[in-house]
């Protein structure tokens, strides 16, 4: 039988999870701006706190939001098996961590897991859906799951991000950078717009803009000059890692959104 584009993501992710074990790069190739990622949720999480983290992968953030938040009880939910056997197993390598549990799930099914939760986060999940309306249902499983008037912290990629980060490449006459086959960006203004019935929104925040000007931008056109591939572990995107985000420009495709179940 001829596997669906849903079957192929999932084996995808399962040889991600094959291949990197329980490295940052089986859920992201750029470690730099994973840890700007996680540096830019943590100050949304509160100590205490019942969390789910969905879409875990191998629960290598997940592990970070329960290092810095140790009275917090975090339970992280990925659909792919061995994505959730690596994250156990980075878990066994930290026995100091006794507030996370790993546990198979689907995002898309949130009810299975007869919880409520005072925080969820996800980072990138919804974008592995393959259309709008299922990204639509996901949203509504995550209000289903959180208590009343619990925070919904999630990082995304968007359409409208991408477009202003190549219009941007464009004048430094640097191609496209196209979507991953595997992902499903989110149309900003249709996300914000449903997201607006169900939850208040408080935060939207472009929060790769300046990191993606030096190393999407600044960086790539030094290497296109030079004849070089960039290499994502480049000092440049260290050092962008640690710059303020700017995220008025919105030069990236990825967001930061918190909001509140209503």
């Amino acid at each position: 039988m001829e596997m669906t584009v849903e079957d192929s993501i999932k084996d995808f992710w399962d040889k991600q999870a094959d291949k990197y074990k329980t490295s940052d790069l089986a859920t992201a190739p750029d470690h730099h701006y994973r840890e700007l990622e996680i540096s830019r949720i943590l100050p949304h999480l509160s100590d205490g706190s019942h969390i789910l983290d969905i879409g875990c992968g191998n629960g290598y953030s997940t592990l970070k939001f329960a290092i810095e938040n140790p009275g917090a009880t975090i339970l992280g939910v990925d659909y792919s098996e061995k994505m959730i056997k690596q994250a156990i197993d980075h878990l066994h390598g930290h026995p100091e961590v006794k507030n996370v549990s790993f546990l198979m799930g689907d995002v898309r099914r949130l009810g299975d897991l007869k919880k409520k939760f005072d925080i969820i986060v996800s980072e990138r999940c919804l974008i592995n859906l393959t259309t709008f309306a299922e990204q639509r249902h996901a949203l509504l499983q995550m209000k289903y799951a959180l208590n009343p008037g619990g925070k919904l912290i999630l990082v995304e990629n968007t359409i409208e991000g991408l477009d202003r980060l190549n219009s941007l490449r464009k004048k430094f006459g640097l191609e496209d950078i196209k979507e991953r086959w595997h992902n499903h960006y989110l149309p900003q203004f249709d996300f914000l717009k449903f997201a607006r019935l169900h939850f208040k929104v408080q935060t939207v925040d472009n929060i790769g803009s300046l990191y993606y000007i030096m190393s999407r931008v600044m960086y790539a056109k030094l290497c296109a000059m030079e004849g070089k591939e960039p290499d994502y572990n480049h000092p440049i995107n260290r050092i962008a890692s640690q710059m303020p985000s700017l995220p008025a420009y919105a030069w990236s495709p990825n967001y930061l959104f918190v909001m509140r179940n209503v």
